[in-house]
């Protein structure tokens, strides 16, 4: 500070020494008047002698050009910077076809670094020359990765001029992973004359470091074996770039196993493999150590290795961490959805690709490597074998596509050859893989399974033993009954009704529980309210209904657990933070402990004066639901479900607040609208087929009469044109229960004249077994408004449908009282 003046008094004096300088910028700049945009402005020394360099001599080349503008955008002169990238369109547009050759020169002048830099300073203030700077970076990027351009390059690192085979490895390496199909084959090379280019070529593989490792490791699992001596050779010179062994990832030697102990293994594979493991067991001190190690001795580093990568701590960490804020649900899976990047072999281009994978399905790429190798040993060790027939299906799996239809999309003969192991299928093998997968929350794969479990006694080669199921199978069913996961609950199920044989065996009971469960689905999304003040529960009930929920509306914490648990169509809870006994926290934990089904996500809604900072009640809250998952904290402001809006202006200024939140607690799939669709089909397909299942099992002999209130219900689902009917199997299983509300309901629907004719076919037959099964459980007053609706029918279809209720009624009491004759009968004759 300047003696005798005080801050505001410097502040000025600075502003004036700006002013200053930029004047006497615009008084050194010779062409500002000519130009059309604002003229420049420097604001320090260094900006106007930058700016005065560019002056002389004139920029005329498009490389000078570039390079002008890069100067200029670096002393935030960007009104300078805009006009030299104007002036380089210029020259664009007038080399007309020549203008991609120009674009790729200029990307290969410049670090791609300081092209993206350029970038971004300059977007603010000129969107216009994005495209241009993106097309210089897109055109280069093509031109290194031609496979022409590529081949010449490597062609020219035997060249005996010093500068052309230094021209051509810096090319290379700014290729990147685009060069390592040409470097790997000028690496299988073992001619003398290709020394000194093989010297360069490991250089330039050597510099890539860790970035071509997992691009090699890919291509050394692919079926191009021709490729492995040049790739292991490759996989070598990334070693070297290593300071020590014990930086080396651990799935770097254990790649190496199967090329240098199967059998049938080139030999130039073979041992560039074994030289390599040798060197990297000398490397670590481990000289005395045998390299390669017994055919056993891999197995098992192969078996431990696929272990810990088809756990949870396996799955690779995603490329992009930051979730970012969903303003449009129809956009809630690309906001949200974390990617791994991968390289892989394509045979067909003979390149490496790169593509964008789920981490599960990044996982899967890394386990079925292992997979390979190790099925490629000949291991039959129950351990190894079963790691082996996951890895397989979790592929079968990713392969498949969209997590959410994948498993609809397998093919069980597909599925049942992934599960088949060295000794062929083994139904007790297939459990012990389920049971595997279910617990490293493999849900998918796992399903699978018991779907391939279900089908055991249908299968050709099934033997007698294995029908019906042996109990070492039908364990791991009984437990993945009490995983929380509706989809595998309900295959689990399915696979014990199926196959299991008859009741009674423990967990019979849980299978009618499950199924009945899953019946309580009728397709839609329904939201549980829980809050003790009636208008704040209808004003969220209303908000949530402008997002397609179904809403049941109660009044405590105690109503919340009890209306979660009794519908599967449950995707979302809201409950009052005030709530008593229980309190909102207690109410959390029971949610999350439910017996069947998926465990809905928790909003747990506070009050406007809760968040006062006199009681903390906010930050208590916050802290006792910290360690939650599924769980999180929202006010009940209107902008939460409706757009928030400018007090002053009264426009728009931010989407609702609801999907958003949702996504945070929930995930994405419980935002995406095609995603609830999906979901909401699933569920109402299982209730179809429980309903089924239920029936059969009823006439098998067990007790289903837990769910004739669950199929009295499914006969009054709405119906759904793309949905799984559900009124015909409800039919059948009231038609095999034994109870008087079983048979009325059936009865009801046979006598609705609202109903299609073949729907009142299948409800008066199924009325004629109930009848035929249990007798007439009917009291006097269905009897009677039987007979009144044939008195006062109107019309013949509804007198018909009238006269074979009648019969159906009349039936048992023909049998019970046959008809008396006439007259008596006549004397016999002898």
């Amino acid at each position: 500070m300047i003696p005798g003046g005080g801050p505001v008094r410097t502040r000025r004096r600075r502003a004036w020494c700006r002013w200053l300088l930029g004047c006497l910028a615009l008084a050194a700049w010779p062409h500002a008047a000519d130009a059309a945009d604002p003229p420049p402005r420097a604001v320090d020394p260094l900006a106007r002698a930058v700016l005065e360099s560019l002056q002389s001599p004139p920029r005329t080349e498009p490389a000078d050009i570039l390079d002008a503008a890069m100067r200029a955008a670096d002393v935030d002169a960007f009104d300078v910077s805009t006009a030299f990238l104007g002036r380089l369109g210029d020259l664009l547009e007038q080399a007309g076809n020549d203008a991609p050759t120009l674009l790729a020169d200029l990307g290969d002048a410049n670090d791609d670094a300081a092209l993206r830099r350029l970038e971004r300073q300059i977007g603010p203030h000129d969107a216009a020359a994005i495209p241009l700077l993106q097309a210089i970076r897109a055109e280069s990027a093509k031109r290194l990765r031609d496979p022409a351009r590529l081949a010449e390059d490597v062609a020219a690192l035997a060249d005996d001029s010093a500068t052309t085979r230094q021209a051509a490895a810096t090319r290379l390496a700014r290729a990147g992973i685009d060069a390592l199909p040409p470097l790997v084959e000028l690496l299988q090379d073992e001619s003398p004359a290709a020394a000194r280019a093989r010297g360069l070529a490991r250089w330039i593989v050597r510099e890539m470091g860790d970035a071509a490792r997992q691009p090699l490791l890919a291509w050394l699992g692919s079926d191009d074996i021709p490729h492995w001596p040049g790739v292991i050779e490759a996989l070598a010179a990334t070693a070297a770039a290593r300071d020590d062994a014990a930086s080396d990832p651990p799935d770097f030697e254990d790649s190496l196993l199967a090329p240098a102990l199967v059998p049938g293994t080139p030999p130039a594979a073979r041992d560039r493999a074994v030289a390599l493991l040798r060197r990297l067991a000398d490397r670590r001190g481990a000289a005395g150590a045998e390299a390669p190690p017994s055919r056993d001795a891999a197995i098992a580093a192969l078996t431990r290795r696929l272990d810990r990568v088809l756990s949870v701590d396996g799955l690779p960490a995603a490329d992009h961490l930051l979730r970012e804020p969903v303003l449009d649900p129809a956009n809630a899976m690309a906001a949200g959805t974390s990617t791994v990047e991968r390289y892989g072999w394509n045979p067909q281009t003979r390149r490496l690709e790169r593509g964008t994978f789920s981490p599960r399905a990044a996982r899967a790429l890394d386990a079925i490597h292992l997979a390979r190798d190790i099925a490629a040993l000949q291991a039959d060790q129950p351990d190894a074998v079963r790691l082996v027939l996951l890895a397989r299906l979790e592929m079968l799996l990713a392969a498949a596509g969209d997590p959410l239809v994948a498993f609809d999309r397998l093919d069980p003969a597909q599925v049942r050859s992934a599960l088949t192991g060295p000794a062929g299928f083994d139904a007790a093998t297939v459990a012990d893989v389920l049971e595997l997968a279910a617990s490293r929350g493999m849900t998918a794969s796992a399903m699978a399974a018991a779907r391939v479990l279900s089908a055991v006694p249908a299968a050709p080669d099934a033997t007698a033993e294995q029908l019906p199921l042996p109990p070492q199978v039908r364990k791991p069913l009984v437990r993945a009954l009490v995983v929380p996961d509706a989809g595998l609950q309900f295959e689990a199920a399915r696979a014990l009704a199926l196959a299991a044989g008859d009741p009674p065996y423990p967990g019979s009971s849980r299978v009618v529980e499950i199924l009945t469960h899953a019946a309580t689905a009728t397709g839609e999304d329904v939201a549980v309210v829980a809050h003790p003040d009636v208008v704040v529960r209808e004003s969220l009930a209303t908000g949530l209904s402008r997002y397609g929920y179904r809403v049941e509306k109660v009044a405590s914490g105690r109503g919340a657990i009890l209306a979660a648990r009794a519908d599967i169509d449950t995707v979302l809870v809201m409950v009052a933070a005030r709530s008593g006994v229980p309190s909102a926290f207690e109410t959390v934990q029971l949610i999350q402990r439910q017996p069947v089904g998926d465990v809905p996500p928790v909003l747990v809604v506070v009050d406007p004066l809760d968040d006062v900072s006199r009681g903390k009640y906010l930050t208590q809250l916050l802290l006792t639901f910290a360690d939650t998952d599924c769980v999180g904290i929202t006010d009940r402001l209107d902008s939460l479900f409706l757009p928030q809006v400018d007090p002053e202006t009264g426009r728009d200024v931010g989407p609702p607040r609801f999907p958003d939140r949702l996504a945070t607690v929930a995930g994405p799939l419980a935002v995406d609208p095609q995603a609830r669709r999906l979901r909401a089909g699933q569920r109402r397909a299982r209730a179809s087929q429980a309903l089924a299942l239920l029936a059969d099992l009823g006439r098998r002999g067990w007790d289903v009469s837990a769910a004739e209130t669950t199929a009295r219900l499914a006969l009054m689902a709405p119906a759904a044109a793309a949905a799984q009917d559900l009124s015909t199997p409800a039919l059948e299983l009231l038609s095999i229960i034994g109870s008087a509300e079983a048979q009325q309901a059936v009865l009801r629907e046979a006598g609705r004249s609202d109903l299609p004719e073949q729907t009142r076919r299948l409800a008066l037959a199924g009325f004629a077994r109930s009848v035929e099964r249990h007798g007439i459980l009917l009291e006097s007053g269905p009897l009677q408004a039987a007979y009144a609706m044939y008195n006062r029918a109107t019309t013949p279809v509804d007198r018909d449908v009238a006269a074979a209720i009648l019969d159906v009624l009349e039936t048992p009491l023909r049998k019970a009282c046959p008809a008396l004759v006439d007259a008596a009968r006549p004397p016999p004759q002898r």
